[in-house]
Formats: structure tokens, C-alpha cells, sequence
């Protein structure tokens, strides 16, 4: 692509520039451009540099030439074509989105409810850490391969719940926003999980009718603050924002019900108030302001600045009822046959080499500069000043370390801390996720509401009324987990004696009809002669 200067017959200079090029067959093209230039200041040959007016003129020139290819190049692909037609149909130019511009376009769409802030940070997240890894810059441009290969590196690095949801995102993004006839490169190649199966998901135990009492006494003795929104929760299976932030003007104790909107799927429920639930509402009534406008003030607080200490709360009440399946005998043996603690500086190479083995992308990287960082001496609180990432991450970075390469580095935690037996009973190991997952939280007291309530008989679609969900496959895949003990307190009664191995119940009689009259009678006998003339002139009128 070149600037040439033509001249005429007589060799006078034509005004204005000509270009040369090679199009896509390779043929070299001479186009006559637009832009003009004057013969005061213009250089012997163009190999010279000419006056201040005359450069700039050449800078346009190259300019309009760098256009006339393009324009050309995009006229000679199939897709302008495709292009041309769609404008003929719909009177509306093709536009090709950027990967930079899918944060604010998807900020702008239309939506009959508007999202909170800390999604659209979250999807602002997922958009620049995509377009980050793309080597294009256009969402046409993106290959099935390429966004193949990036869902690869989304489940090695995240959870699975987390890779899931940056996955339906990108997807519905380039549905809306590809070109019309173009295909959706993360609708290619994508694998799904069946009808049938969970994809690995982790459930919520839900606790038995015992546990649930058992739960209720250890948060009214360790926790005042706390016993409330435990047993609000349990005795409506709400959420837990909407536990937290339960406003009075939901809660009508003359009728006995709640009238609650749901945070999460906006669906209004009723929710029915039985004695349990009532005696922490007039509680809260009786210390309730004036100007109050939620049920629990300081809780609502809380859930808005420190949500997951409401979480941390709870589960160290609720460890204190579930069944801990670790022997105290054992814990001296424990410690004898664990790896002994060696300075990370002596180890860091091979430490480095185990999560380069069982990562790759950004979180592989977080966790060796981590690494790096805490073998040069620094200590937690002292990188996350330095990075400004939250303690408790850095913390999980270096727990992680520590169990892929077998080797131990940190300071031992001492056993039995509660620290340590909230990680063990209400967190457990799952394929295909980095951190492991919850199974004992405020989310259990909404499986154990409706596992209680669909065991002792009460039909779905009630159930789903008073929780909110929008179909009954939701509730019975993902919250009627029946434990044992539920099976056993159910069926026990339901089953015949020839299954179940009870003995016999003796049909009692029926004891005879007591004589109201003369029990009545004989009371009467007892009053005195003046009270029985008085009951007797009653009895006449």
C-alpha cells in the first residue's frame, strides 16, 4: 500500500493523490483519491519529505487509502453479502459489537426489573475477564474453538456453580448482541448435563424435627441475637435475606400470616404463623420503635454490610447438633501421622509445581504470587494490605497449596477449635470444585421446611406456594432430601406391621358415654338452697 503523485501528458502534476494496493486476489489496484495537495511545498519525489502542509495532506491521503482497502475487503466476503440483505429486510445497519462494550450494553438492556449493582459488578467481571483472554476484538470473531477452550479454563479455575454462571452469561450476551444469521460460538460444542442429573451439585442437609429442636435451645443459650432469625427461618423456610430484612408491614399477626414478596424470584407468598414463630414476633413487637421499619433491625443491618457473618453465626450454633463422627481417642493419632510443618522458602519449588499440576489461568496465578509472597516472609494480614485481597482469600490460597502438594507450611491450627469443626461438619469435598462445598447452613433450614412438610404428607404445590418456587421439579430435585432419620420416622408409621417389624397395636375399646345429666345433677346437690331457686328461676326464663 503506497502514495503516488500521477502526472499529466505535458508532466504537469494532477492535485490530488493516487493510491496503490494489492486486493484479495492479489492483483495490485490503483485508486485515484480524494484528497488534494498544492504544488508550493511538494518535494521533488514523494521519498523526500515535502512541507508541513503537504505531510499533512499525505497523512489524510494514507488515511483514505487504508479505508478504500478495507471497505473493498469487506465487500468482497460473504458476509457483507448476508449484510446487505439483512439492511435490505429489517432497514437497519448490521453493527458488530466489541468485547470492550459488553459490560455497558449489557447495563442497558431492557428489563422489567432492574438487577442490584453487585450483579452487574459481577457480570462487569465476567465480560472484561473474556475479553481479556480473547486475541479478537469483535463477539463475531469468536471461534467455537476459542470459546470452547475458555469454558475448559472456567471449570479448572472456579467452582462449578461459578463457571456455570460466567457460562449462561456470555452465552444469552451473544445471543443478544451477534449479528442476525450469525452462530453462537458457546452454543457449539457445549456439553449439558441431562434431565435427569444434578451435574455434581451439592445439596443441603436438612435437619430432623430432633436436630431442629435441639438447634432452637443452643441458639437461645448461645446466641439471643441470633434465635429469632433461626427459628423465623425454620418455621417459614425463607431465605435468609428475607428473614433478615422481614419489614412489619409484611407481618399481620391478627390473621396470622406473612405477606411476603421474595427477594430472589420477586413472587408474593403467604406464609402461615404458627405459636413458634409468633412468640419471637410479639417479642420483637413489644421492643419494636416507632419509626421501625424492619422486624429486626440490627439483623437487616448486618445481611446488608456483613452477610456472610450472619452465615458464620449460624453455623456455629448448628455445629453444636450435628453429629461429629470424629473420636476425641483418636486425635492424638491424628497428629502423630500428620506431615510435619516445614519453612514454605525450603519448599516453594515443588509447593509451585502441585498447583501448576491442578490449575491453570488466573486463579493459578493468584496463588503462587501468594506463595511467593508468604515464603518471602509476609504474613497474611500483611498481604492482603499489599494486594488488597481479602484475608480470608489469601488464607484459602495457601490452605490449597498445602493440601495439593501434601506438604505443611502454615502454623497448625489448634484441634478442636470451632474453627475447625465448622470446616469438617458443615463443609465436605466435591468433584470438580476448588472450594468445597456448604452443606449445613441458613439455606438447610429452607430444606428441612419443606422435607418436614412433604414428609408428614402436605402436598407439593402447597409447599410451593409457601416457599415461592417457580415449578415443583425445582422443590423435588433440589429440596426434598429426605435423611434417613426422616424415612424411618415416616415409614415407620405409614408401613404395615408385617414390614416394618412393630408389634401389634392392641385396639383399645371405646370407653363407655359418660351421663353428662347426672354428673350436672350431682353438682347441683352440692349449691346451696338459694343458689339452686336462683339457677332454677334461670332455667324457666
Amino acid at each position: 500500500m503506497a502514495i503516488e503523485i500521477r502526472r499529466k501528458a505535458n508532466g504537469t502534476p494532477i492535485l490530488h493523490f493516487y493510491g496503490g494496493y494489492v486486493d484479495h486476489a492479489g492483483r495490485r489496484r490503483i485508486v485515484a483519491l480524494k484528497t488534494t495537495f498544492s504544488l508550493n511545498g511538494m518535494p521533488a519525489s514523494l521519498r523526500d519529505k515535502g512541507s508541513a502542509e503537504f505531510e499533512a495532506a499525505r497523512v489524510r491521503a494514507e488515511e483514505e487509502l487504508k479505508n478504500h482497502q478495507e471497505r473493498e475487503r469487506e465487500q468482497g466476503r460473504v458476509d457483507h453479502l448476508t449484510e446487505l440483505l439483512i439492511q435490505s429486510k429489517t432497514g437497519r445497519k448490521v453493527k458488530y459489537a466489541k468485547l470492550a462494550d459488553l459490560p455497558d450494553m449489557w447495563r442497558k438492556l431492557g428489563r422489567e426489573t432492574k438487577p442490584g449493582e453487585a450483579w452487574f459488578a459481577w457480570c462487569d467481571t465476567v465480560f472484561k475477564r473474556f475479553a481479556e483472554k480473547m486475541p479478537c476484538k469483535c463477539l463475531h470473531e469468536v471461534t467455537p474453538e476459542q470459546a470452547g477452550d475458555y469454558v475448559e479454563t472456567l471449570y479448572k479455575t472456579f467452582s462449578r456453580k461459578t463457571a456455570q454462571g460466567a457460562v449462561h452469561l456470555l452465552r444469552s450476551a451473544f445471543r443478544r448482541f451477534l449479528p442476525q444469521g450469525a452462530s453462537n460460538p458457546f452454543e457449539i460444542g457445549i456439553k449439558r448435563k441431562g434431565r435427569d442429573s444434578d451435574g455434581g451439585m451439592v445439596h443441603r442437609k436438612p435437619f430432623t424435627a430432633g436436630e431442629l429442636a435441639a438447634l432452637f435451645e443452643a441458639a437461645r443459650q448461645t446466641d439471643r441475637f441470633l434465635y429469632p432469625l433461626v427459628v423465623c427461618a425454620a418455621c417459614s423456610g425463607m431465605r435468609r435475606g428475607d428473614v433478615a430484612c422481614l419489614k412489619w408491614k409484611s407481618v399481620d399477626l391478627r390473621a396470622g400470616v406473612l405477606a411476603v414478596k421474595t427477594s430472589k424470584t420477586g413472587v408474593d407468598v403467604q406464609i402461615p404463623i404458627f405459636p413458634k414463630l409468633r412468640e419471637v414476633l410479639e417479642i420483637a413487637l413489644v421492643d419494636r420503635k416507632p419509626d421501625a421499619v424492619y422486624v429486626w433491625p440490627d439483623a437487616a443491618r448486618m445481611y446488608k454490610t456483613n452477610p456472610d457473618g450472619l452465615t458464620w453465626r449460624f453455623k456455629k450454633i448448628a455445629v453444636a447438633v450435628i453429629h461429629d463422627p470424629e473420636s476425641i481417642q483418636d486425635a492424638p493419632q491424628a497428629e502423630q501421622d500428620a506431615p510435619a510443618i516445614v519453612p514454605l522458602a525450603e519448599i516453594l519449588p515443588e509447593v509451585v509445581d502441585a498447583v501448576q499440576a491442578k490449575l491453570d489461568g488466573a486463579r493459578r496465578e493468584l496463588i503462587i504470587d501468594t506463595l511467593n509472597r508468604y515464603a518471602q516472609g509476609a504474613s497474611v494480614r500483611e498481604i492482603e494490605k499489599r494486594t488488597g485481597r481479602a484475608r480470608s482469600s489469601v488464607s484459602a490460597d495457601l490452605h490449597f497449596a498445602e493440601n495439593a502438594s501434601g506438604l505443611r507450611f502454615m502454623p497448625k491450627q489448634a484441634r478442636g477449635s470451632i474453627k475447625d469443626k465448622v470446616s469438617r461438619l458443615t463443609r465436605v469435598d466435591a468433584t470438580g470444585r476448588v472450594r468445597r462445598a456448604s452443606v449445613a447452613d441458613w439455606h438447610s433450614l429452607r430444606t428441612s421446611w419443606i422435607t418436614l412438610a412433604l414428609a408428614a404428607g402436605v402436598p407439593v404445590e402447597l409447599c410451593r406456594l409457601v416457599t415461592g418456587h417457580q415449578t415443583v421439579e425445582i422443590v423435588m430435585r433440589h429440596y426434598f432430601k429426605p435423611q434417613a432419620e426422616h424415612l424411618r420416622a415416616v415409614l415407620g408409621d405409614k408401613l404395615p406391621d408385617v414390614l416394618t417389624g412393630h408389634k401389634a397395636r392392641q385396639k383399645q375399646l371405646p370407653e363407655p358415654e359418660a351421663d353428662h345429666v347426672a354428673a350436672i345433677a350431682a353438682q347441683l346437690k352440692a349449691l346451696p338452697k338459694t343458689d339452686r331457686a336462683r339457677l332454677s328461676e334461670m332455667l324457666k326464663a
